[in-house]
């Protein structure tokens, strides 16, 4: 509790901003922010990992040792509340249905592990 005090007041005047990226790499982002963030470090829950594409809207943070990619913005899917995607620029990707099923690209393999292939 102490530490979020402590953390409001050195960031006060800082707020989390929308920006898209306009240079992707492999470990540092560049986004256009008021005037260019330069090697932005990017932060998901463990065990995902990404590479943001260039034109992809993120939101940049203020942090300790400057700022930082929260997230990109998820967008308009078909997905109902409570499922889950994983999908890259390629069209590759992975849904976990409510129903228990898992479509990976167009192959479902359903709660009781059948595989099958519409």
């Amino acid at each position: 509790m102490w530490l979020s005090r402590i953390a409001a007041k050195s960031f006060a005047n800082s707020k989390a901003e929308k920006s898209s990226v306009t240079i992707a790499g492999t470990s540092e982002i560049e986004t256009l922010k008021g005037a260019n963030a330069r090697s932005l470090s990017s932060y998901s829950p463990y065990g995902y990992t990404s590479c943001v594409p260039t034109g992809e809207e993120v939101v940049v943070v203020p942090a300790s040792d400057g700022e930082v990619v929260l997230g990109t913005r998820c967008k308009a899917s078909t997905l109902d509340g409570g499922e889950v995607m994983i999908a890259s620029l390629g069209g590759a990707k992975i849904v976990l249905k409510n129903n228990g099923d898992v479509v990976i690209n167009s192959l479902i393999i359903d709660k009781n592990g059948v595989i099958h292939n519409d």
